[in-house]
């Protein structure tokens, strides 16, 4: 007959223990209503210490099951949660939907390591999921040329939001 190894079971990281520690422990904090600074990318202020605990576990495993480097701070992912619109559309987030939050690395070659970490919607992740940077800006490129010639033929034509390089 055959013998089975038992082996242990896998223990959590350290890191990973410390910060579901800190979501057992975080109590809602009272909320007082502000009003954000009226920016292009204004920011709620009523993100809890527990939803960006939970954010920020949740970010982590997943750089934990893709083997990705990982470093983002709280304050870092309570940022991310705070704006209301995408990073590159910069359409409103929805609770739910294609322009529901998520966040994106932007260079899909690092992990999820701060100032490669971006709020931006579902959908939009979805669509640029497959692509490099270098495609991402060469199709930008072309759009862009596109608009401008029609620009040129229209005068009276606005800018469109969606053409922006602003960041938040």
């Amino acid at each position: 007959m055959e013998e089975l190894e038992i082996k242990p079971k896998a223990r959590k990281p350290r890191t990973a223990r410390k910060i579901q520690k800190a979501v057992a422990e975080a109590a809602p904090e009272p909320q007082i209503a502000q009003s954000p600074a009226p920016t292009q990318h204004a920011r709620q202020s009523s993100i809890s210490d527990v939803e960006v605990a939970k954010k920020l576990i949740n970010i982590y495993q997943s750089a934990q099951d893709r083997k990705l480097q990982f470093n983002l701070s709280f304050e870092y992912v309570r940022k991310m949660l705070e704006y209301k619109t995408c990073y590159y559309t910069n359409k409103p987030f929805t609770e739910d939907g294609p322009n529901a939050r998520s966040f994106d690395r932007v260079d899909s070659e690092k992990g999820y390591v701060e100032g490669n970490v971006v709020a931006c919607t579902i959908d939009i992740n979805g669509k640029k999921s497959n692509l490099s940077f270098d495609e991402i800006s060469c199709i930008y490129q072309k759009l862009a040329k596109k608009k401008g010639k029609e620009s040129a033929k229209k005068p009276e034509a606005q800018s469109d939001e969606f053409f922006s390089l602003d960041k938040q």
